[in-house]
C-alpha cells in the first residue's frame, strides 16, 4: 500500500463502509457481501477532487410507503424507503454535493459560495440538527449548511489556523487543529480549549456514559497516543486517559457498554487495538495498553512461501457488530476488501488471523470488476482532453507527441509538490542519489514548503540526515541544504521536540557543528569587507575625478585662427610708407644713449662721485655726515 487513506467511515445503520481511494474517487462497500456497491468519479477529478464525507440521513423515518397511484407518482413508492441515504462529498474548492446511494449519482449541489480553501472534515448529527451539516476547511473557519435548501446558514471564524476536524453536540461544537476548541455558537466564543496533542489531530469521537458524563476521544496524524477529554467537567482541560498505538491512528470506533468503555482504534501498520477500561477509574499515570490486539497474516502453505505476508486492517468497530464478543474487521487491499466478525477470545491477547490472498482485479474485466457509474455532466463545463477526439465517437484519439518532449520529460524531474514528496520518499526510502539529487535542485521556498508539509513523520530522521551530509559539499549545496533545513525545523518541530533533547542533540550535532566552523571567521569576513568597500569606493571616485579632469582639459578655451605671411608683411610696408622717420630708427638710437648712460653711471659709483652726493649700495643711499652717517631707503 502505497498511501494511506485517513478517513473510512461506516454509514449509520452499519450496512455500507465508505472511503475515498487513491484516485479521488469515492467507493462504497456492502458489509454483508463484501462487494463493491458503489464508484463515483466527480468530474475533472484533477481539478475537482473529494477530500472529505460524511453520512446523511434525509427524510422521516416515522413516515410510511405511500402506494402506487395511476394519475401521478407519490413522493415515496410502494416499498422504497422514507430515510434517504445520502454522502456529503466536500471538495478542494470548497463546496458541497449530496450524493445519493438510490441512484448513483449526484443528488443535489450546494450553490452558494463555501470555503475558501479545501475542506478537510465534515460532521452530521441528527440528534442536536436532522437538517444541520458542519464543515471545517484549512480556512479557518466552520459552516453550518442547510440540507433541505442546500444553502449556507451561518460562519463561525474559529481562528488562522488550518482545521482537520469538526464534531458537534448539544449547540457546541469541537473544532481541531492541534488543539481542540470548544465553540459555542450562541456567544461565538471558545468555551475551553484542549492541549494535548503534538501534531493536527484526524479524529473526533463522541462517549457519551450517561447524561452527566460525556467523554470526546481524539485521534492524532502523527502521535502515537488517543487521548479521552471530559466534557462533563467545565474546568478539566487536559486529557483524562491516554491510550498507545504502535503508530498514528487511521480509524478509530467507540461504545460504551456498563459503564465500560470499548474502545478500537487502528493504526497506520494495519493493527486493530482493542482497549476495555472502567470510566470510573480513569488515569493519565501513564497510557493504557491494549486489552486485545487483531492483525490478518496471509496464508503460507498454500502459496508455498517461507516469507509472511500481512494484510492490512483499515478500519474495526464494535458499534455494529453482531454480538459483545466479536469485533467487525475491515481487511484486505485498496481493491478487494473483506468484512468479517471475528470473535475475542478472553486471555488471548495477540490474534493473528490467517486469511487466504484476496483476488485482485483481473486485467481482463472478468473477475471482480467494480461497478461504476459515470456521473452525467452538463455538456458546456465539459473539458476536453484533445480537440481531435472530437473526430471520433466514444473514443479519443492520442496526439503525437515528439521524441524531443519525450526525452525532455524523462530528464526533467517533475516540480509540483505531489511528485516531488513521492520521489523524496523513494529516495529516502532506497537511498536513490539520482532522486534525491533531482529533488533537492529546487531551491523555490513555497515548493519546499508544500512538499515537506506533506512528509511522513518517519522520514524527518534519515531527510536530516542527508541534509547534514550536503552540508559538508561545497558553498552552493549548503545554501540549498540550509533552506530544506529551516523549512524542516519550521513545519515539524513538534516531531522534532518529541525525540528528547538528548536524541536531537544527537540528529543535529553534524549540522551545528558545521554551521559553527562556517560562522567562526564571519566577524573578520565582515570587517574585511568592509574595509574592501571603502577601499574599491575610494578608487572608484578617484577614477571619476580623473575621467572629469581629463574632459575639462580636453576642451579648448580660446581658438585663435593665424592669418598667412603675406598679410602681415602688407600691412607693415603700409604703416612705414604712412609715417616718415620710422620707429625702428628711433628706438635704435634711443637705445644707443640709454646704454651710454648706464656707462657713465657705473663709473661714478665706482669712484664714489656723482650727480648727488650720496651713492647706492645694496639698494640703500648712504649721505656723508659730520656726525656720523645715516641710511635711508631709496626707491
Amino acid at each position: 500500500m502505497n498511501k494511506v487513506i485517513s478517513k473510512y467511515q461506516f454509514s449509520p445503520c452499519g450496512k455500507y463502509f465508505a472511503y475515498i481511494n487513491f484516485f479521488d474517487q469515492f467507493v462504497v462497500h456492502d458489509v454483508e457481501l463484501s462487494t463493491v456497491l458503489h464508484v463515483y468519479t466527480p468530474n475533472m477529478p484533477l481539478n475537482v477532487p473529494c477530500t472529505a464525507f460524511a453520512w446523511v440521513q434525509v427524510g422521516d423515518a416515522s413516515a410510511k410507503p405511500k402506494k402506487k397511484s395511476k394519475k401521478a407518482r407519490p413522493s415515496l413508492a410502494e416499498g422504497e424507503p422514507a430515510v434517504q441515504q445520502l454522502v456529503a462529498l466536500g471538495t478542494s474548492k470548497g463546496g458541497i454535493a449530496f450524493y445519493s446511494l438510490a441512484t448513483g449519482a449526484i443528488d443535489r449541489v450546494c450553490p452558494d459560495q463555501g470555503h475558501t480553501y479545501a475542506i478537510t472534515a465534515i460532521c452530521y448529527d441528527a440528534a442536536h440538527g436532522p437538517d444541520t451539516l458542519y464543515t471545517a476547511s484549512l480556512d479557518g473557519k466552520v459552516i453550518e449548511w442547510s440540507i433541505s435548501q442546500c444553502s449556507r446558514k451561518k460562519v463561525h471564524s474559529v481562528g488562522v489556523e488550518r482545521l482537520t476536524s469538526v464534531l458537534a453536540y448539544s449547540g457546541t461544537f469541537m473544532a481541531a487543529t492541534r488543539q481542540i476548541k470548544l465553540w459555542d455558537r450562541a456567544s461565538e466564543t471558545a468555551a475551553r480549549t484542549f492541549s494535548g496533542h503534538a501534531s493536527y489531530v484526524s479524529f473526533l469521537q463522541l462517549v457519551v456514559v450517561d447524561a452527566d458524563t460525556v467523554y470526546i476521544a481524539s485521534g492524532p496524524s502523527a502521535d502515537r497516543n488517543v487521548l479521552l477529554w471530559s466534557l462533563s467537567d467545565e474546568e478539566c482541560t487536559s486529557p483524562v486517559a491516554a491510550f498507545a498505538l504502535d503508530d498514528a491512528p487511521q480509524h478509530m470506533s467507540a461504545k460504551v457498554v456498563d459503564r465500560k468503555l470499548h474502545l478500537v482504534a487502528v493504526s497506520n501498520m494495519g493493527i486493530a487495538h482493542y482497549f476495555i477500561r472502567d470510566t470510573g477509574k480513569l488515569s493519565m499515570k501513564k497510557p493504557y495498553r491494549a486489552a486485545y490486539t487483531f492483525e490478518v497474516a496471509i496464508d503460507t502453505v498454500s502459496a508455498k512461501k517461507q516469507a509472511v505476508d500481512r494484510l492490512l486492517v483499515f478500519a474495526a468497530t464494535v458499534q455494529y457488530s453482531r454480538n459483545e464478543e466479536q469485533i467487525l474487521l475491515a481487511y484486505g487491499t485498496d481493491r478487494s476488501l473483506r468484512f468479517e466478525h471475528v470473535p475475542i477470545e478472553e486471555g488471548k491477547k495477540i490474534n493473528v488471523i490467517i486469511r487466504e490472498s484476496p483476488k485482485v482485479l483481473d486485467p481482463k474485466g472478468k473477475e471482480g470488476e467494480l461497478k461504476s457509474r459515470i456521473p452525467i455532466v452538463d455538456d458546456g463545463n465539459v473539458e476536453y482532453l484533445n480537440p481531435a477526439s472530437s473526430n471520433k465517437r466514444g473514443r479519443l484519439r492520442e496526439m503525437e507527441v515528439p521524441m524531443e518532449v519525450r526525452l525532455e520529460n524523462l530528464s526533467t524531474p517533475k516540480t509540483n509538490p505531489k511528485n516531488m514528496i513521492h520521489l523524496l520518499v523513494q529516495g529516502l526510502h532506497s537511498r536513490d542519489a539520482n532522486l534525491l539529487r533531482n529533488v533537492f535542485a529546487v531551491d523555490d521556498a513555497d515548493k519546499i514548503r508544500q512538499t515537506l508539509s506533506r512528509l511522513p513523520p518517519q522520514y524527518v530522521s534519515p531527510l536530516l540526515n542527508e541534509l547534514s551530509l550536503m552540508m559538508q559539499m561545497k558553498t552552493m549545496h549548503v545554501k540549498i541544504a540550509v533552506c530544506w533545513l529551516k523549512q524542516l525545523i519550521s513545519l515539524h518541530a513538534s516531531q522534532l521536540m518529541a525525540l528528547g533533547s538528548s536524541n536531537l542533540k544527537a540528529n543535529f550535532a553534524t549540522c551545528l557543528g558545521i554551521i559553527e566552523f562556517r560562522v567562526e571567521h564571519l566577524d573578520s569576513l565582515s570587517r574585511l569587507r568592509g574595509r574592501l568597500d571603502l577601499l574599491i569606493d575610494q578608487v572608484d571616485r578617484s577614477k571619476n575625478q580623473a575621467a572629469n579632469l581629463d574632459d575639462r582639459t580636453s576642451g579648448s578655451v580660446l581658438v585663435y585662427q593665424e592669418g598667412d605671411d603675406s598679410d602681415v608683411e602688407s600691412m607693415l610696408e603700409k604703416d612705414d610708407t604712412d609715417q616718415p622717420g620710422s620707429s625702428n630708427e628711433e628706438m635704435g638710437e634711443e637705445d644707443d644713449e640709454e646704454e651710454e648712460d648706464d656707462d657713465e653711471n657705473d663709473e661714478a659709483f665706482e669712484n664714489g662721485t656723482g650727480s648727488d652726493a650720496g651713492h647706492r649700495q645694496n639698494g640703500y643711499r648712504s649721505k656723508g655726515n659730520d656726525d656720523g652717517e645715516s641710511m635711508e631707503v631709496s626707491d
